[in-house]
Formats: C-alpha cells, structure tokens, sequence
C-alpha cells in the first residue's frame, strides 16, 4: 500500500469514529484502573491537582469553550455577571498513554487495515479518557522516528479532538519494531501512575514484547495489550497460493507455496503466538485482548474490551 493510500483510509477512519454521534456512543465507557495512584500500598490516593469532579471545592477559573456547563457556577453568574467554572480537591489525575505501534508490519498486509484501526481504536480510547476528565497522550513507536517514538501533546479536553485528529493523521507506519526503546524514551520523564495501552500486532520475538510490556508494569501503569490483526493475517489463503513476499521491515525476501501442510503450520504457529502473547499478560496482570479489524470497531470497544476487563 502506498502511503499516501494509507493516509487517505486513516483519515477517513478518524473522521468517522469522531463524528459526535458516534462519540455519543463512548460516553458509557471507563477504562480499568487496577493500582492505587497512592506511593505506597495500603494508603489512600494521595491529593493532588484541583479538577472538575468531587466533593469539596477549591477554586474557581473563568469559563473557556468546551468546558462542561455541569460545572458552571450559576450562582456566581447571578451576582457578577461571570461564567465561572468550579474547580475540586480531588484524587491525583490519571493520566492515559496510548502507545500505537509504527514499524511497517502494522500496514501489511495492506487489505487488513491494521494501522488504521489501531489509530480509530486510539482516537476512541483518548475522547473515553478525556470524557472522564483524564489527560491523554499518545506516542507512536518506530525505529524510524527520532529517539524511536513520537509524543503528542498532552490532551486534557474534548475541545482538542481536532488536534488529536490532525496527529493521529500525521502517523505511518515506516522502520523496524521499537516497542521497547520507544515506551522507554517516551516515559523517561514521567513519574505519575495512571494507565496505558499498548497498540501492535507484536510481531517480534516475544523477549521483545515481554521487555516492553514489563517497562509499563514496573512504572506502576495498569496496562492493557491490544494484538490487532485482521483477516489475511489470520488466513493467508485470502490473499495468495504462491507468491513471492518481501519482509516490511528487513526487506528479506522468500518464496512460499501455501501447500495444505504450510497453512497447517502457519495456523498452528499463529495459535502459538497469540496464547504465549496472553499468558503472558495474565501472568503480569496485564488486560489482553485481540481487536478484530474485520469484526469492526464497536465489537472491539462495546464486547472484546470489557470482557478483558480493559473498559466497563
């Protein structure tokens, strides 16, 4: 596929889950958060930054565009004449990372739409998040992006999906897999808990993803694994009989012939990858699920998600 294909199918997709009607779907939804956000176990979450939610309040600040009206204090409008928004003390923000995978494996094959779902389920995971008044950011990871990652701003309100668009938009998916390095740079300089979500098709060895994966737990983040694969992937007969295929990310080219016995043991060593990848998260109390790019989005989100206890 072309990137300029790609680019074009990623905008389409974007543009279709931030349509607000289907937004107005999201709205149910909260993302899973395993760990206190305290420092040390068996203390209560710690107080932190003033928010728009809880009990007591704190402040006040002046309204800007896209704020929640719930929080306008109407009483303060009746005697100064000004729009003001209630700030609370509440529990420390919990911030979501959303890391999407960028090595060329994630555009191939091309008929599979891997990479555009993966940035469709981002956008959606990242309005659910901001929703429920958490800040979001989302970092792309490959070998061909600088310091092997590429950080959004940190979104903290709906009014930005434009922004958020506008980036998703902007990612291909070029180079080698940098699940590893990339979660590194990425979290180099963040110190607060909160959650992340780790987007790929995790075609590495498994000591690959293992090291990535094991860098998020240990930064106390509740994570959750998202192995996105489509059709061709999980039945090549789809696309080919006997072909000549070049490797995305090596350029490593091999003849095959997908004779009854090779498909046997394509299908047996797929099965392989996807239960070693699961009982992996499940040992390290990892949410794992596989996202269907056949079966669509809202069966990821409203189904496959909630039943790995990832969303509710």
């Amino acid at each position: 596929m072309r990137h300029g294909d790609s680019a074009a199918e990623t905008a389409a997709a974007l543009a279709a889950v931030l349509d607000p009607t289907f937004l107005r779907k999201l709205e149910r939804l909260r993302l899973s958060i395993r760990r206190t956000l305290s420092t040390r176990p068996g203390h209560t979450p710690m107080a932190g930054t003033t928010r728009q939610s809880g009990i007591e309040i704190e402040n006040y600040r002046t309204y800007a565009a896209g704020d929640d009206l719930r929080h306008l204090d109407w009483n303060a409008y009746g005697r100064l004449d000004q729009l003001l928004i209630k700030l609370f003390r509440a529990e420390r923000e919990v911030p979501l990372h959303v890391f999407v995978d960028l090595s060329a494996s994630m555009a191939a094959p091309a008929v599979d739409r891997k990479l555009p779902f993966a940035l469709s389920l981002a956008a959606c995971l990242a309005y659910i998040s901001v929703r429920n008044h958490d800040p979001v950011r989302i970092v792309g990871l490959s070998s061909d992006c600088p310091d092997r990652h590429r950080a959004s701003p940190v979104f903290r309100h709906a009014v930005w999906l434009g922004r958020l668009r506008d980036f998703l938009a902007s990612l291909a998916a070029r180079g080698g897999t940098a699940l590893h390095d990339g979660i590194g740079a990425a979290l180099r300089a963040q110190r607060l808990a909160g959650a992340a979500v780790l987007l790929s098709d995790f075609l590495v060895e498994p000591a690959a993803y293992e090291r990535a994966l094991d860098a998020l737990v240990t930064r106390g983040l509740t994570v959750t694994a998202v192995r996105v694969m489509g059709p061709a992937e999980r039945d090549p007969t789809r696309q080919f009989r006997r072909a000549q295929l070049l490797d995305a990310e090596t350029g490593r080219l091999r003849f095959v012939t997908l004779t009854p016995a090779n498909v046997a043991r394509y299908a047996e060593a797929l099965d392989h990858h996807l239960t070693r990848l699961q009982t992996f998260c499940r040992q390290r109390g990892i949410f794992f699920t596989v996202a269907d790019t056949a079966a669509g989005l809202e069966e990821s989100l409203f189904r496959a998600f909630p039943a790995s206890g990832a969303l509710h």
